[in-house]
């Protein structure tokens, strides 16, 4: 009898750990950003075309929008330091190496976007679950010209 309650007991912490991993990855702020601000380098970057991915994402009616091109395992461990208490926090984290940008600019003589493409070292906010939940800054590296 000991034994079940012994496993038992196991099952439920681990229930419970997977039920808040669950949780943690339907983040609503984290899905959010990712959702407006991410572009998959699964496609190339020079395929990426801001009136395109304005109305695809319905952003149509903002006036300047910044999209990271980044892989998202990097955008989910941004905000993990060394020390694994310290993710849970709310602090400004600087990317440690340069990443593919693309801002877009709302042309409104032409009814388009224009667009910048550069390699730029970028501030995310980190939320108190330790997630990115935007762009805080960015310092420009290199234009990137096609």
């Amino acid at each position: 009898m000991a034994s079940f309650l012994k496993a038992g007991g196991v099952f439920l912490v681990l229930l419970c750990f997977l039920c808040k991993l669950l949780v943690q990855s339907e983040n609503p702020s984290r899905r959010g950003f990712m959702e407006l601000h991410h572009l998959n380098p699964s496609k190339e970057f020079s395929e990426y075309n801001c009136d395109v991915l304005m109305k695809e994402k319905a952003l149509k009616s903002r006036i300047f929008h910044v999209f990271i091109y980044i892989s998202w395992f990097r955008v989910e461990h941004m905000c993990i330091s060394g020390n694994w208490k310290d993710r849970y926090k709310n602090s400004y984290v600087w990317a440690q190496m340069p990443i593919k940008v693309l801002k877009c600019h709302l042309d409104s003589s032409r009814n388009h976007y224009r667009e910048n493409r550069s390699y730029n070292y970028v501030q995310f906010h980190c939320n108190v679950d330790g997630y990115v939940d935007s762009i805080e800054d960015m310092k420009i590296l290199q234009p990137i010209f096609f």
